[in-house]
Parts: C-alpha cells; sequence; structure tokens
C-alpha cells in the first residue's frame, strides 16, 4: 500500500517525470490500481503519484465510471470563468483555503492502456483536475491562498483536527454497531428453525 509523503518532502515541490509507456519504469495498471487504493484509504477525491513518492506524471480521480488513472495529463484549454470555494489536500490534513479556479477545463491525457484521449470538466470534476495537475507540476494548493488567508487556516489547523479525530471515532462506532448487529442477524438466521423461544437477557436494555 502506497503511503503519503511528509508535508514538507521536496518531493511535493518537484516535479515528477513524464510517465514513459515505451519505456516504462512501473507498470502503469499497476500505479492505476495502488494509486486508487490509497486514494480510498485516505479518503480522497482525487491523488497524485508524487504525494506517495512516485516518480511519475499521473494522478487517479474519482468519477462517473468509478475511479480512474490519468497519465501526462494536460491542459489545453480552461475557462475565463472561475469560482471561489474551500478545498482541501490529502498532503496537508486539516488545512481547508478558498481557492480561485477555473470553473471548465479541457484536458489531454492517457489511459493506463497507452491510448490518448480529450475530455472537458466542470465543477468539482474541473477543480479536482486542477488541484492534482498543480501537484504533478510542484505547486502546492497553499501557494494559490494570500498569506492571510493561509495564517487563518494554520490558525484554525488544531481545531479542524478535532472535529475529524471526533468524527472518525463516531464512524468507527457506527462500523463497530453495523457489524455487531450484522452477526446477531446472521446468529437469528441460523436458529431460525429452532424450538427456543424469543428471549431478552436481563441486562438486555442496559447493552443496547
Amino acid at each position: 500500500m502506497y503511503q503519503l509523503v511528509e508535508e514538507a518532502s521536496k518531493v511535493l515541490r518537484t516535479p515528477p517525470m513524464e510517465f514513459d509507456f515505451k519505456n516504462p519504469t512501473h507498470d502503469p495498471k499497476e500505479i492505476e490500481e495502488k494509486l486508487s487504493e490509497a486514494m480510498e484509504k485516505f479518503g480522497g477525491i482525487g491523488l497524485s503519484a508524487n504525494q506517495v513518492g512516485i516518480d511519475a506524471r499521473v494522478f487517479v480521480m474519482r468519477t462517473q465510471d468509478g475511479i480512474q488513472a490519468f497519465f501526462n495529463p494536460e491542459l489545453t484549454r480552461i475557462s475565463q470563468e472561475t469560482d471561489l470555494l474551500k478545498e482541501g489536500c490529502l498532503s496537508f490534513p486539516d488545512i481547508y483555503l478558498m481557492i480561485k479556479r477555473s470553473k471548465v477545463v479541457e484536458m489531454k491525457y492517457f489511459d493506463a492502456n497507452g491510448e490518448e484521449h480529450l475530455i472537458t470538466l466542470e465543477g468539482l470534476g474541473a477543480r479536482c483536475v486542477q488541484h492534482e495537475i498543480d501537484h504533478l507540476n510542484g505547486i502546492i494548493f497553499l501557494q494559490r491562498a494570500s498569506k492571510l488567508k493561509l495564517e487563518r487556516a494554520m490558525k484554525a489547523r488544531p481545531k479542524e483536527r478535532r472535529k475529524r479525530l471526533e468524527y472518525e471515532k463516531r464512524q468507527a462506532l457506527a462500523k463497530y454497531i453495523q457489524n455487531v448487529q450484522s452477526a446477531k442477524d446472521s446468529e437469528s438466521s441460523d436458529e431460525s428453525g429452532s424450538d427456543e423461544p424469543d428471549t431478552l437477557s436481563p441486562n438486555a436494555q442496559a447493552q443496547a
């Protein structure tokens, strides 16, 4: 499993090499698979190769057709119309900044089979693509914000971290309860043919 590099790492500020399909240093389908697994694990909607220390110009992103890899992406057109929305980054957890991006972009890229494509994206897809291509150009999203906004975001970081940890605890508890309930339902199904009457233990209410 790929791991995120440290946020101070020079890797995040160094553009990776173009992916060479003729003489690949990595299996492109393996990169797609492992980057996708890492993105899912860390809870992102996009992840670039250099965020996990891979020297290859490729990122993965969640699309309507599932998670997909984009090799050697290049923005061929961007709209003059922009919007200002809050962004976060897996490499800089608990920092959120209002970032201005083009609303619509056109991008040329290659898939894991080395086939070239040209697509147009708008909304969240366009924003994610711009964020990930920034990564591949050695640009971190902190550089897209003013000094004042960055100072405010850094000041709020401990609070955002506490909120995230509380959310993760609630999610873990909900998952545990769901697993316990599934196990109980399975046991009940297995015992459905039994002549034993359905009863509650004396401590049932206390344990609920």
